[in-house]
């Protein structure tokens, strides 16, 4: 029996408006239905000096929480392992509670159970997002009492980056190239690292057609700067512009071209973005830091208002997504 027309049209004009409430919940957009991402207000404290850490029992010693599936908790987890920072920061990971929305924390840290727990016993009470990254502290007394350094991606890769205790001696953020990076990161944040939210949480088709316009002209940029000036963004040397830049490519063929749309050009499209990806992977214990079954997993579970099934799809390993 076909169904009337009558009952098409009012179920489409149902769902479009509960769809617009889900998605004024997750993801705010402007007047014009572009997405803004939420602005994370940062808090850091003093870092700890390295006679203080060298001081500390490996269970006073501070501590990095990131989620497998967040990008910007990517960057950060990328910074701990090329550095080698797994004698003076301990490593914790979140999961996703994908029927809560919210990070759970397992097993608890200090006796809490999810982010938002762990939030209220650094004294950030009035926090309504509770997100990873989150790098935390504890006074020496009582033993309980946390401190947040920072829970701004941006800002704890370079507090990373200059941590007191390393195994490897990298600066991925030279001096020499301070104009670059901040060019860089100028550029891709705003156009592929939330260029990519912008074309998934856009609210009609002219605020996607704009925002997929702005990620592909970023990516030939990118592209061509790779060709004539690579291997890495800055030339010769890893930096943080690429560390900045890795978790979004990294995530595409998984998740942000057949979930957020991001389908204008297939990334085999940019051979030098390619194999830029595949050294980024291949270095340090990179490879540690990616798994494509994750990604889909938390991506198209948790974010019904794109995915109202939540059917997860199938798809390759990360290994064979890089090596093709």
């Amino acid at each position: 029996m076909a169904i009337p027309p009558i009952f098409v049209k009012v179920a489409r004009q149902i769902w479009g408006f509960e769809w617009k409430i889900l998605m004024n919940g997750l993801a705010p957009s402007d007047s014009s239905g572009n997405y803004k991402r939420p602005i994370n207000l940062s808090k850091q404290i003093q870092i700890p000096t390295k006679e203080d850490l060298e001081s500390r029992a490996s269970n006073q010693i501070p501590g990095l929480i990131i989620g497998k599936s967040c990008p910007w908790a990517h960057r950060t987890w990328m910074i701990y392992e090329i550095k080698g920072l797994k004698k003076s920061i301990n490593l914790h990971i979140a999961q996703v509670d994908n029927a809560g929305g919210r990070w759970i924390l397992d097993p608890p840290i200090k006796g809490c159970k999810t982010l938002q727990d762990l939030y209220r016993k650094c004294g950030n009470h009035q926090s309504r997002r509770a997100t990873v990254p989150m790098l935390f502290d504890q006074d020496d007394e009582p033993e309980s009492k946390l401190r947040l350094i920072n829970n701004e991606s941006a800002e704890l890769v370079e507090i990373l980056n200059n941590w007191p205790i390393c195994d490897q001696e990298i600066d991925l953020n030279p001096s020499k190239h301070q104009k670059q990076i901040i060019k860089w990161q100028t550029l891709i944040q705003e156009n592929i690292n939330n260029g990519v939210y912008k074309c998934g949480f856009a609210r009609n088709q002219k605020a996607y057609e704009k925002a997929s316009k702005n990620l592909f002209a970023t990516l030939n940029i990118i592209e061509d700067s790779l060709k004539s000036n690579g291997p890495w963004l800055c030339g010769q040397d890893l930096t943080i512009a690429d560390i900045r830049l890795f978790p979004t490519l990294i995530r595409w063929e998984s998740v942000y071209e057949p979930l957020f749309k991001c389908s204008k050009k297939q990334m085999k499209s940019f051979p030098n973005i390619i194999k830029w990806r595949k050294t980024i992977f291949n270095l340090y214990n990179i490879k540690k830091t990616c798994d494509a079954d994750v990604w889909r997993k938390d991506y198209f579970g948790a974010l019904f208002p794109l995915n109202p099934s939540s059917i997860i799809p199938k798809g390759e390993s990360i290994s064979e997504i890089v090596n093709h």
